[in-house]
Formats: structure tokens, sequence, C-alpha cells
């Protein structure tokens, strides 16, 4: 599979065994490529993070202008992707662009055959205009999908420990110089309820949101059941 190592810490580099006793080292590694087969790589027991670099089409910028001065927002679906997408579309309070549209149901298929979620997945779509989730976390998923479409990327953390390792991060003194997904890339992240992967997940954030900031829009696409949809 094609893609690079961007970097990859021990698990007890900053947080204790979370197997007493006495535990193999884990490694939190990240992989990123520029075809979309990079992604498959999340599979892999030592990546917790691949992330499909790729640049949006120039023209889809302007196009998402309706969709982010009616932030703040969230809308969310749960079905196989055509479906989930056009009822996506019925959802948002503003007019969403075609490209927009094809493009979420092209990564929404790309992940149901990475998670094998049976065809079905849960899609969220929201224009951010405050903090949102700027603690550094780990989610209790398996596997999760992450694209922004406008405004800056996640941030992540090039280290193992998890949720327990989050909990000790000081945000003012971060252990290890932040990684942040680009916009418009794609990003699965492993997280704690991914097999064989609890107190492994991806550490990340979303980038705090100074004052006057304009709203980011976020895709999430998570295997369906694991969240009541709202």
């Amino acid at each position: 599979m094609a893609g690079l190592m961007l970097e990859s810490f021990p698990a007890d580099a900053i947080a204790p065994s979370l197997h007493p006793g006495g535990s193999p080292r884990r490694r939190a590694v990240a992989i990123s490529g520029a075809e979309p087969e990079v992604l498959l790589d999340v599979l892999r027991a030592e990546v917790n993070l691949a992330v499909w670099d790729r640049t949006l089409p120039q023209l889809l910028g302007p196009a998402l202008r309706p969709l982010a001065e009616a932030a703040p927002f969230t809308a969310v679906t749960e079905d196989e992707p055509d479906t989930a997408v056009d009822a996506l579309a019925a959802k948002l309070p503003a007019a969403a662009p075609l490209d927009l549209l094809l493009d979420i149901r092209r990564l929404a298929t790309i992940f149901a055959a990475i998670a094998e979620t049976g065809g079905a997945v849960r899609v969220r779509l929201e224009a951010i205009t405050g903090p949102a989730c700027h603690r550094w976390h780990s989610d209790a998923v398996g596997l999760r999908l992450l694209c922004t479409y406008r405004g800056p990327g996640t941030e992540w953390l090039p280290i193992a420990g998890g949720a327990r390792a989050a909990r000790g991060i000081d945000p003012k003194a971060l252990p290890c110089e932040r990684g942040q997904v680009a916009t418009g890339a794609v990003a699965i992240l492993k997280g704690e309820g991914f097999r064989g992967n609890a107190g492994f997940g991806c550490i990340h954030r979303s980038p705090p949101a100074g004052p006057g900031e304009r709203a980011r829009l976020l895709l999430c696409i998570d295997e369906p059941g694991r969240i009541p949809l709202e």
C-alpha cells in the first residue's frame, strides 16, 4: 500500500503501561499519501491515523460560502451513502454545491468499504463557529473519517497512549510537535473502540478558534449505530 510514515513514538513515551506486569511496546504511526488507497493503511495494527493528501477544486471554496454564512449548524443522517447524502442535503440550512455532495458520497462509500460497515454510514456535516472539541482527546469509536472543507483542519499528536494519555496533556506544554491535517485532505482516525486498540486511539483535537475567525465546515463519517442520531 502506498504511503509515507510521518512519525511514531513508543506508547510509554508519555504514559505509563496500561497493562500491569508489562506489555509489548506499541507505536502510534501516522501514514499519508497522495492516493486514496493510503486510507487502507489505517487497518494496520500499528497505524492510528491515515491521511489522503489532496487539494480541493479551487472553485469549491466560493461555492461553500452560503453554508458557512448559515453557521452554526449540524446535520446528521445515517443510511447507505446515496440515501444518506440525499437526506443530508435536505437538512442543510442552505443549498450545498453538487460537487460537495458528490464528494461526501464518494468518501462515505470509501469509508463503508474500509470499515466494513455493511454499506450504511453515519454522516455529519457541521459549520462550527465556536471552540468545538478543542481539548486533546481520543474517540471511543472504531474508525472515524474527518475532512475539513473550509477553515483549518484537525490537529493531532504523534504519540500513543490513547484517551488516558490525552487526559494528562498540558495544552501549554505539549510533549511533542503537533501535526495538522490540511484543509481538504481526508483523514481516517483509529479510535479506542477499534478491535485490539483500547488505550491506543489517535489523540487529536479541533483547532482552537480565535476571535473573529471564519466558520469551519467539517465532515465526519462514522460507523452506523454507535452514536444516536440527534
